[in-house]
């Protein structure tokens, strides 16, 4: 019998309560004070989301964390609009593909993205954190969990994210097809 397999990137996406950071330190040292996890607590979450969508045009304020075998790769201080957040990550892995090398922003922040290869793995970094990957886990990884971050919005949410998987799910036809690694 063969053991379970870590999975290589896992994520956990969280929606910021309203009005509550005021301590970007206490915020980092304390993120349950500040967030509700949309897996652990769906109902909760989506109702955040709903509420927030009445003032502001994006209900998924919060945080991503993203980690790669248990490596922190977003640091708990960078809080911004999480499907944002994953659309530049998704736009990031897609230009990775095509070229090798790819840069994006956070949606809010001046806060970039990058991943570009380094022999047979890549350099992943969010802002001045690098983690080396390996973009045969990483990549199909990473799509896993933005398949789940879409699919947790259409069921709580009740929206149609049919348009953001067939994207995910493009991207994957072609990174099957067409990354070689050296």
């Amino acid at each position: 019998m063969t053991e379970p397999t870590e999975a290589a990137v896992k994520s956990e996406a969280f929606i910021l309560l309203p009005h509550t950071v005021t301590d970007l330190d206490d915020f980092v040292e304390n993120p349950d004070r500040y967030l509700v996890s949309m897996f652990n607590e769906p109902e909760r979450a989506a109702d955040l989301w709903r509420e927030r969508l009445k003032k502001n045009p994006y209900g998924s304020d919060g945080f991503l964390s993203l980690t790669y075998y248990g490596h922190d790769l977003i640091s708990a201080d960078l809080w911004d609009e999480v499907s944002g957040i994953w659309h530049a990550l998704l736009e990031l892995v897609e230009e990775f593909i095509q070229k090798g090398s790819a840069e994006r922003l956070f949606p809010d922040q001046p806060v970039p993205l990058r991943l570009r290869a380094k022999g047979r793995t890549a350099l992943f970094s969010v802002n001045s954190q690098t983690a080396m990957v390996d973009p045969k886990d990483f990549i199909p990884g990473l799509l896993h969990e933005a398949v789940r971050y879409y699919s947790w919005i259409e069921q709580h949410l009740g929206t149609d994210e049919n348009e953001s998987i067939r994207y995910i799910h493009s991207i994957r036809s072609a990174f099957q097809a067409g990354f070689h690694s050296d």
